[in-house]
């Protein structure tokens, strides 16, 4: 076949890609007739691809009616001759305007079987990702037919030196995970940029691996979420106010290991009180909040901001746990963990495999920073990663996640009671006492109800409340990780500093 681009230079590749901007995939199939069977019709063939549920469709557009080679499960890149891979990704817009990536870059099938044996430099994963062809379509939602999506970004990326030794240790861990015989707890949490993303038609479905007789599920190397939307915001479409170059927390070039040397700058100042470190880091300048006992991490290792590169590429959130001590000597965390805010009738059309929070703590990796109580007040006692273990990812969080959306969905229960300094709203959502996992409170200290049943109306609902199924508002809620769960994660680490 006559090809409109050199099959063997990537730059000729790019070049003829660029063609795409501004293009939707219907307009693809309609300016090409070439990859069409002769008794093929092509309003079938776009109907096959409408289906949202059918996973890769609109990449199969353009590898078949734009580049013109048929599609293959090979190991292979697309464009073997070139030593590129075609990879076609969707994008939205936020309600910020900010762009994000709508989903993680799956990347190759992750083959237990051979990855026990397989060099990094030797795998389908390096063989993909060295040289990619990013496509970037607007999965814009007001559009519902999805061949009217537009092409809106073209680029050539390959991982920065600096990346590719945080990756390749990834691909070091998800291997040594295999090896261990723990492909079946593999989770995306687990490592930094190069992911271990769940892949199959079925939730259920599994698959043996070599060193257990536990069956694991499916899972393909990907590039994080949070990875694909820096790379949006910061090399492909640099939004405005981004001009000034990002903090970075390596400096070195020589640093192989991220977390290792994350814990090891924290570590340093293992000891020091809290007061101390503020002076120093914050120059003063502080509240005594939890923010502030954050941006001390931030400080040690030399970070201005909250959005250190790596950290937003790896999406590692940083939380400061004080750990108190109740009146017998014991530790104890007094306070849970807030989530972001969540709208209620987004979540009750959620389902738990592709909700936001399932999502969320797949893929988010934790750096909790601990600050021990003693008579004086306040010291750091140390640092560590942690993310949640896919057993409990889908084991007791998943109960106590269906548990709160099955509430909101069936109608919450409130009941007032009237205390001295005014009216208490009790409700029947998951609570911290009667959940192992997560819970949900408020997301706010302004109160905001509106219940026609006990004619009860209060605060700002418009600021303050979110509205329920059946037009009633309470208090902006958000999930909340439980003060007794996060003391269990951390107790050892504890125990041994």
């Amino acid at each position: 076949m006559n090809r409109k681009y050199d099959e063997t230079n990537k730059e000729s590749i790019f070049q003829y890609a660029q063609k795409l901007k501004g293009q939707t995939f219907n307009e693809v199939c309609d300016q090409d007739k070439v990859f069409l069977q002769p008794d093929q019709d092509p309003l079938i063939y776009k109907e096959e691809y409408k289906n949202k549920k059918r996973k890769g469709g609109l990449g199969e557009i353009i590898e078949e009616r734009y580049f013109h080679y048929k599609i293959d499960n090979e190991a292979r890149a697309d464009f073997p001759k070139a030593e590129l891979e075609l990879k076609v990704t969707p994008y939205k817009i936020n309600k910020n305007k900010t762009l994000s990536a709508k989903e993680r870059l799956s990347i190759s099938m992750i083959d237990y079987m051979k990855i026990i044996d397989t060099d990094f430099y030797d795998s389908n994963a390096w063989e993909k990702i060295k040289n990619i062809l990013l496509i970037y379509y607007h999965a814009d939602s007001e559009i519902q037919d999805r061949l009217n999506y537009i092409v809106d970004y073209i680029y050539l990326y390959s991982p920065s030196e600096a990346d590719l030794k945080i990756i390749l240790h990834d691909y070091d861990t998800i291997q040594k995970k295999v090896l261990d015989g723990k492909a079946h707890e593999l989770s995306e949490g687990d490592t930094i940029y190069l992911g271990a993303a769940t892949k199959s038609s079925s939730s259920k479905q599994r698959t043996s691996q070599p060193c257990s007789s536990e069956l694991a599920k499916p899972r393909a190397f990907s590039l994080k979420n949070s990875y694909m939307t820096y790379l949006l915001r910061n090399e492909i479409v640099p939004q405005a106010g981004q001009e000034e170059q990002q903090d970075k927390v390596i400096q070195d070039s020589d640093v192989t290991d991220f977390e290792a040397y994350v814990l090891g700058k924290i570590n340093e100042y293992k000891g020091c009180r809290s007061g101390d470190l503020f002076k120093r880091f914050l120059a003063g300048e502080y509240k005594d909040s939890y923010s502030d006992y954050s941006r001390i991490a931030y400080a040690i290792l030399g970070v201005r901001t909250e959005n250190a590169e790596e950290f937003e590429k790896a999406s590692i959130v940083v939380k400061a746990i004080r750990i108190d001590v109740d009146n017998r000597g014991r530790n104890k965390i007094v306070e849970s963990m807030s989530f972001p805010a969540f709208e209620i009738k987004e979540l009750v059309e959620e389902e738990w495999e592709t909700s936001e929070t399932r999502q969320y703590f797949e893929e988010t990796k934790f750096l909790f920073v601990l600050y021990q109580q003693d008579e004086d007040g306040y010291y750091l006692s140390g640092a560590l990663f942690w993310n949640m273990p896919v057993s409990e990812i889908d084991g007791d969080l998943q109960k106590e996640w269906t548990r709160a959306r099955d509430t909101f969905k069936r109608g919450v229960k409130f009941r007032l009671k009237e205390q001295k300094n005014g009216i208490f709203v009790h409700n029947d959502l998951p609570k911290g006492s009667n959940t192992n996992i997560l819970h949900v409170r408020p997301h706010t200290g302004k109160s905001a109800y509106l219940i026609r049943e006990l004619n009860y109306t209060k605060g700002n609902i418009e600021r303050h409340g979110d509205q329920l199924p059946n037009g009633d508002f309470m208090t902006i809620q958000s999930f909340w990780l439980n003060n007794h769960y996060i003391f269990k994660q951390v107790k050892d680490y504890l125990s041994r500093s």
